[in-house]
């Protein structure tokens, strides 16, 4: 029976410190627990912080691209207007030397109607009977 007494202290010890490492467990769990969920706190918070930032930039970068876009389509359409005023700036004093050409030309011609009319009208005139 002196065995079954030696068991019977052995399990009571063992009792003892499951007991006490129970203890112990439920003491560092407190602890654990003091630490722990304030820092998830913080976590979630900041988790949620960051992802109203996310979204934040995904839109902000999403309106800077529609602007950029729009900006290159009015410079390309500048670029085409200027093109287009590069080409006048070359073309128009062509036209006007030409008009200029044709008005002296005109002038040329007035000025021989002129002379021409001059002469007839110092001529006597005929009767036609």
């Amino acid at each position: 029976m002196e065995h079954s007494g030696e068991k019977y202290h052995q399990c009571r010890g063992t009792d003892r410190a499951t007991s006490l490492g129970g203890r112990l467990f439920s003491g560092v769990e407190r602890e654990y627990s003091a630490i722990v969920r304030p820092t998830h706190s913080l976590c979630m918070e900041l988790q949620c912080h960051l992802t109203g930032l996310e979204t934040k930039l995904a839109l902000t970068d999403r309106a800077l691209t529609e602007e950029l876009n729009i900006m290159r389509m009015e410079l390309f359409s500048v670029r085409q207007q200027l093109s287009k005023l590069s080409q006048s700036v070359h073309t128009v004093p062509i036209q006007l030397q030409t008009l200029v050409r044709r008005v002296d030309n005109m002038e040329e011609h007035l000025a021989h109607v002129r002379d021409a009319l001059g002469q007839d009208l110092d001529e006597p005139a005929r009767d036609l009977d």
